[in-house]
C-alpha cells in the first residue's frame, strides 16, 4: 500500500538528461506532438507540431558477394560471427560439414586459411574447426567470465522422438510414424513428438570451443538466437523465436496466454542469471493487424545502438509465407522490451533473378560491425531459391540459381532511420540537456532542398506556448543546410557557439525536401 504519509514527490523537469552521444531519429521519443493553446494574444493556435513530416528507414545498401559456397564441404555458408582483430577481420560461418573460419584485410575480399584441423576425403587442407560450435545460431563476447570462458555460444535443436522413451528416432523412422499417423484415424501404432534442447559452448579465443554437457533448456528452439551480457543489470538476455510453450518470466495481466500454442513464427525475451538455465521466453514483438498477414518473424539479429546504452535495435528476417520468400526489416526499442517498426516495409529486399539473393535475403544474428569506410554492416545469407522449395525441383524451378552467398547489408552511420519531409515540413525535439557547445547533424538534401533550425530554451509547455527563439538563434538567423552531410555543425550568421542557450535547449526544425537522421548537441 502506498504510505499516505509520505511526502509528495518533487515532479522531475521534463527535459531529458544530457547525451554527449547522437539522437538519431528512429521514434516519437525524438519529436514534439505539438499542442494547441492560448499564446500571448489569448488566441487558440497550433504550436510545435510535426507537420508534413515521417518516419523513414533506410534500404540497405548491398555489398557485392564476400563468399560463397565453392568448397565442396560447404554446401551452404551462413555467417556466425564476425570481429576484427589486430587489424584484420575474421569471420566464423556454418556450412554442411561444420563451422570454418574465413579472413579479410578489407571485409570485402576473404579468404579460407588451410587450419589443419579437420580431415575431409582425406585432405587436411581446408578452414573447417576441430572443436566448433556447429549448431549455434548466435555468439556474444562474455565481459563478466573467466578468460577460458570469454565467448559463448547458443543454439537450437529439436528432432522427433518417441513419446514413450523420449529416444531420438531417425529421420526415415520419424517419418514413416508420421505418415502412419496421419492417414489412419483409428492408428493405434507408435507415435513421433517433437523435442528440442536449447544448447551452448564457451571459447577462450573464438576457434576452440567446448560444448555444455547439459542442455540450457529442455524444450524445443527453433535456431535463431540472439544474446548478450547485459553489464547494467549484470544478467544474460537472448531474444528467441517462440514455440509455443508459456512463458516463465516478465507475467503480465491476467492468464497472458499469448505464447501458449502460438502458430506464428514471433520474437521472445528471455533472462537469467545463471547461463546455465534459461526459462521460457516472453513474447515481445510478433507480427501484428498493421502488417501482411502472412508473414513470420524468422528470428532477429540484436545489437545495441552503437555509443548508446539506451536504445537498442533488432534487424528482424521477415518470412513470407505466401510467396515463400525471406528479407528484412527493422525495429527500435529504447529498453529492449517494447519494439515499434518505423514502417512495415522492408530494408534488405530480395534481389533481381539471377543476384543469388532473389529468395531470400536473410539477416543472421551476428550484430553489426564497423567496415574501414566507416560503415555499419550486418551480414546476411542470399538465396536464389525459395524457403520450402525441395531439392529435386531446385535445377527446374530455378534455372539461373547461384551457391548460397553471404554479403553485407550496410549504412552509412546514424543512417538506420530518418525524419523526412517531401514537401515542407517542420517539427521540434523535446527539451534537452546540452552535452556540447555545438549543434552537429546528420542529413541529406534533394536537389534543391534544404534545412533550417530554431533554437529556444526549452520547447514550449501548455502554458507558455508560443515562446520566441533565443536571440541570434532563429531561423531567420540560421545558415541554411543544403546537400549532404554526416557531421555538420549548425551555424547562425557565422555563428557556431550556443551556450547563450542555456544549460538546456528545445530545436525547431524547418525542412524540404529534406530528411535528418540524427542530432548532437
Amino acid at each position: 500500500m502506498t504510505d499516505k504519509k509520505k511526502p509528495f514527490a518533487k515532479r522531475p523537469p521534463r527535459i531529458r538528461p544530457a547525451n554527449p552521444a547522437w539522437n538519431p531519429l528512429v521514434d516519437m521519443i525524438e519529436v514534439f506532438p505539438g499542442h494547441r493553446g492560448a499564446g500571448r494574444a489569448g488566441i487558440l493556435e497550433l504550436y510545435d507540431a510535426p507537420v508534413g513530416v515521417r518516419f523513414e528507414i533506410e534500404e540497405a545498401l548491398k555489398s557485392p558477394v564476400i563468399l560463397q559456397a565453392e568448397e565442396e564441404w560447404e554446401g551452404h555458408v551462413a555467417p556466425l560471427y564476425v570481429w576484427r582483430e589486430d587489424g584484420r577481420y575474421n569471420m566464423l560461418y556454418s556450412v554442411r560439414g561444420g563451422v570454418c573460419l574465413a579472413i579479410s584485410d578489407d571485409a570485402l575480399n576473404w579468404t579460407r586459411p588451410d587450419l589443419g584441423q579437420v580431415e575431409h576425403n582425406g585432405s587436411r587442407k581446408n578452414n573447417l574447426l576441430a572443436k566448433s560450435c556447429k549448431g549455434a545460431t548466435g555468439i556474444f563476447e562474455d565481459l563478466s567470465a573467466p578468460a577460458e570462458e570469454r565467448y559463448k555460444a547458443m543454439g537450437g535443436r529439436m528432432y522427433w522422438a518417441d513419446p514413450e522413451t523420449g529416444v531420438e528416432l531417425e529421420p526415415e523412422e520419424a517419418s514413416d510414424r508420421v505418415q502412419a499417423e496421419a492417414e489412419g484415424a483409428g492408428y493405434g501404432g507408435p507415435k513421433a513428438v517433437i523435442h528440442g534442447v536449447m544448447s551452448a559452448w564457451t571459447s577462450p579465443d573464438r576457434i576452440h570451443w567446448t560444448k555444455l554437457e547439459e542442455p540450457l533448456a529442455r524444450r524445443p528452439v527453433n535456431g535463431g538466437i540472439s544474446a548478450g551480457w547485459d553489464p547494467v543489470h549484470q544478467r544474460y538476455f537472448a531474444y528467441i523465436q517462440l514455440m509455443g510453450y508459456p512463458s516463465e518470466v516478465i507475467a503480465g495481466v491476467g492468464k497472458s496466454r499469448h505464447e501458449d500454442g502460438l502458430q506464428v513464427r514471433a520474437i521472445g525475451f528471455t533472462y537469467t542469471d545463471d547461463f546455465t538455465t534459461w526459462p521460457a521466453p516472453k513474447l515481445i514483438h510478433y507480427p501484428d493487424a498493421q502488417d501482411e498477414p502472412d508473414i513470420s518473424f524468422y528470428g532477429a539479429s540484436y545489437f545495441p545502438y552503437p555509443g548508446r546504452d539506451d536504445l537498442h535495435v533488432l534487424l528482424i528476417p521477415i518470412f513470407h509465407q505466401i510467396a515463400d520468400t525471406i528479407d528484412g526489416q527493422i525495429a527500435f526499442s529504447r529498453d529492449g522490451l517494447f519494439w515499434s517498426r518505423p514502417e512495415r516495409r522492408t530494408n534488405l529486399p530480395i534481389g533481381a533473378v539471377g543476384d543469388g539473393d532473389e529468395g531470400m535475403a536473410h539477416y543472421w544474428r551476428s550484430g553489426i560491425v564497423e567496415l574501414p569506410d566507416g560503415s555499419w554492416a550486418c551480414p546476411y545469407t542470399g538465396h536464389s531459391t525459395l524457403h520450402d522449395a525441395p531439392e529435386p525441383t531446385l535445377e527446374e524451378e530455378f534455372p539461373n540459381r547461384r551457391p548460397p552467398q553471404i554479403r553485407w547489408a550496410s549504412w552509412r552511420p546514424q543512417r538506420l532511420c530518418g525524419l523526412r519531409a517531401d514537401g515542407e515540413g517542420r517539427f521540434s525535439a523535446p527539451s534537452i540537456f546540452r552535452a556540447h557547445d555545438e549543434l552537429r547533424v546528420n542529413y541529406r538534401c534533394d536537389p534543391g532542398g534544404w534545412i533550417e533550425v530554431e533554437l529556444t530554451e526549452k520547447v514550449p509547455s501548455l502554458t507558455a506556448p508560443d515562446v520566441d527563439a533565443v536571440p541570434g538563434f532563429s531561423f531567420a538567423d540560421c545558415d541554411r543546410l543544403k546537400g549532404d552531410q554526416e557531421d555538420q555543425v549548425v551555424s547562425w550568421k557565422g555563428r557556431t557557439d550556443i551556450t547563450a542557450v542555456g544549460e538546456a535547449v528545445g530545436i525547431r526544425i524547418r525542412m524540404f525536401g529534406a530528411k535528418l537522421f540524427a542530432y548532437r548537441v
